[in-house]
């Protein structure tokens, strides 16, 4: 089932959202670049930042409905400084992000749970930064997508 979306006299057909289900746990042996988990990106960075600090919230998406319910139950979770994380995203993918899309980082092997989306079971030994997917408005402003 598609959805019409209309944008500066532009139509789209696009799959609704609510009719798209993988709920597929996906286990990685060998460390992904980037994987995509519902509206977060996983990204492969070259390791921990040297200011990560341990965090006790284990929820990687911020907000408390259910789509937000990205959470790390195993593997290590920290907040780390943003500005250095995006250095650390650019070395690795060679994007810029802007540091409001810039979630904590975790350290596998981890195990990423959600109820709407697929499991990601990180089996390997590798650092990940948390980042939001984000998408345009109709006033072609950049704004963060929510599950």
């Amino acid at each position: 089932m598609t959805e019409t979306m209309a944008r500066k006299g532009k139509t789209a057909s696009i799959p609704v959202a609510e009719n798209i289900i993988n709920n597929q746990t996906r286990t990685f042996t060998d460390t992904p670049a980037s994987t995509r988990q519902g509206d977060l990106y996983f990204v492969a960075i070259s390791g921990l930042p040297a200011s990560a600090r341990p965090r006790d919230d284990r929820q990687l998406a911020d907000g408390n409905t259910q789509g937000s319910r990205h959470m790390c139950k195993t593997g290590s979770v920290y907040n780390a400084d943003k500005d250095e994380v995006a250095a650390l995203i650019h070395e690795a993918m060679g994007v810029e992000i802007d540091t409001k899309y810039i979630g904590p980082v975790f350290k596998g092997p981890a195990y990423v749970e959600h109820p709407e989306h697929g499991d990601h079971d990180f089996q390997c030994d590798s650092v990940f930064a948390v980042v939001v997917q984000r998408s345009m408005d109709a006033d072609e402003r950049e704004q963060r997508v929510q599950d």
